[in-house]
């Protein structure tokens, strides 16, 4: 079995990688995605959600090396037949179904993907990574931001651990008690990649929304998640699915997290600017949890909670522009966050050597608004945008087929997209860019999005 080390830098690393698990699991719950099947599984102890969600956070963290073959399915558009942008190889090749195999040990990552239409390796490892296509023949180095400073450092003590321990089932609890009156959760056991696990299964209460469940499974000895897998409602088979084929925790070369560009490939380097403690800061904006410990500053105080739980009123006059909001909607409001033009500005990736610089962006704030409740929430995107952005915007959405060429919409130019869990619309209404989206019908959608044109 994996292998265990006690440096600080390693520590950090696991933690990074747990905490990205279980990040992506809570947005998963909390936006709306799984599946809620009875599965005939192997004999195992009960457990309850909030006690499986524990011993993921408790246990997880203490596996430093997972391997094996992985599979990934997308059937977002059903039967259609859409050439995504960038041809069949490169990046886009990994938004179809497909395979390979993934490597993670002490902070290190390796992904390598084959098919027709080419190979794609991702290595991940100190400060930077890199990403090879073989059907375009590049390369590319990024530099990863840097892990912030202070507050993660004066949690690694023992007495910050011990905390810690003490204070996460109830923090676990509080979180399922939260998507209670949202979603059923259950948990039940099965046989994923030749492990025993245990599934936890959540099916949305909401009757507006076209998700029928979302199912992740954890190793029952290791706690480490093996698969995760989303359903359309009234489909017994996943619309969107990953996970192992074949799982190992034994320890595996340091040479497997080494990588060398072939001699033929075209190298790119570029820049992630975005630092993790912008990335905290946008969770805050959005709605992280408060921390009793933190500042009235930082990202997770009840003040940045505030932010996150504005009125519409309270939202316009901190943006700057009047918003597009919708005329006696159909679902109930329920809250409005404002992002800060810096944290915007924070998402660009600065490029050198070959690499494409980022575009601007408006410099205005982005406006998020919340109707509804649960997996039948709908969300408004609003930013302010000048003409010559709009036309930068308009040409870049042009080249991605799936988004179709625009079409009239309320006497807009609108983009529009339908896929089998969920919809959005986008356009542009004055000076402010309105995007509308959820995991609802593409028919419901429409109509939400046409009570907020002028």
């Amino acid at each position: 079995m994996g292998g265990k080390t006690t440096g600080r830098e390693t520590v950090g690393r696991k933690s990074f990688f747990v905490g990205a698990v279980v990040v992506a699991l809570v947005v998963a719950l909390t936006v709306g995605i799984t599946v809620a099947r009875s599965q005939e599984g192997a004999s195992l102890p009960t457990l309850g959600p909030s006690e499986l969600l524990a011993k993921v956070a408790q246990e997880a963290p203490k596996t430093t090396t997972v391997n094996g073959d992985v599979t990934w399915i997308n059937d977002l558009l059903g039967s259609a037949s859409v050439q995504l942008p960038g041809g069949e190889g490169g990046l886009a090749s990994l938004l179809q179904s497909g395979s390979g195999r993934f490597w993670y040990q002490e902070g290190r990552l390796r992904f390598e993907s084959q098919g027709s239409s080419g190979d794609i390796v991702a290595v991940v490892s100190g400060d930077s990574a890199w990403v090879y296509s073989s059907e375009s023949g590049t390369a590319t180095e990024y530099t990863l931001p840097t892990r912030p400073t202070g507050r993660a450092d004066a949690e690694d003590g023992a007495i910050g651990d011990a905390t810690a321990a003490i204070d996460l089932p109830q923090k676990i609890q509080n979180m399922v008690d939260m998507l209670v009156p949202d979603a059923t959760l259950t948990v039940t056991t099965a046989t994923v990649a030749g492990r025993a696990v245990y599934v936890l299964t959540m099916v949305p209460s909401a009757t507006n929304t076209v998700v029928g469940s979302v199912q992740a499974a954890f190793d029952s000895t290791t706690f480490v998640p093996l698969r995760a897998q989303v359903f359309a409602k009234g489909d017994t088979k996943p619309v969107l699915e990953a996970g192992f084929t074949k799982v190992s925790y034994d320890e595996v070369s340091a040479a497997t997290f080494d990588f060398t560009p072939p001699a033929d490939a075209k190298v790119e380097h570029s820049t992630l600017t975005m630092s993790a403690g912008m990335l905290y800061k946008m969770m805050g904006a959005v709605g992280h949890e408060p921390d009793e410990r933190s500042p009235a500053g930082d990202p997770g105080s009840d003040a940045a909670r505030r932010d996150a739980e504005l009125t519409l009123d309270e939202a316009t006059a901190r943006a700057g522009f009047t918003l597009a909001a919708p005329v006696a909607p159909a679902l109930p409001f329920k809250s409005a966050a404002v992002i800060d033009a810096s944290m915007m500005d924070a998402l660009s990736v600065g490029a050198t050597g070959d690499a494409p610089a980022p575009a601007d962006v408006s410099g205005a704030p982005l406006v998020v608004l919340r109707y509804g409740q649960g997996f039948g929430t709908v969300v408004v995107f609003e930013t302010r945008i000048d003409d010559a952005q709009w036309a930068q915007a308009t040409a870049a959405l042009a080249q991605v087929p799936l988004l179709g060429a625009p079409s009239a919409f309320g006497g807009h130019q609108a983009y529009q997209l339908g896929t089998r869990l969920g919809s959005l619309v986008a356009w542009r209404q004055g000076d402010v860019v309105v995007l509308v989206g959820g995991s609802v019908s593409q028919a419901d959608l429409e109509a939400f999005a046409s009570s907020i044109h002028e």
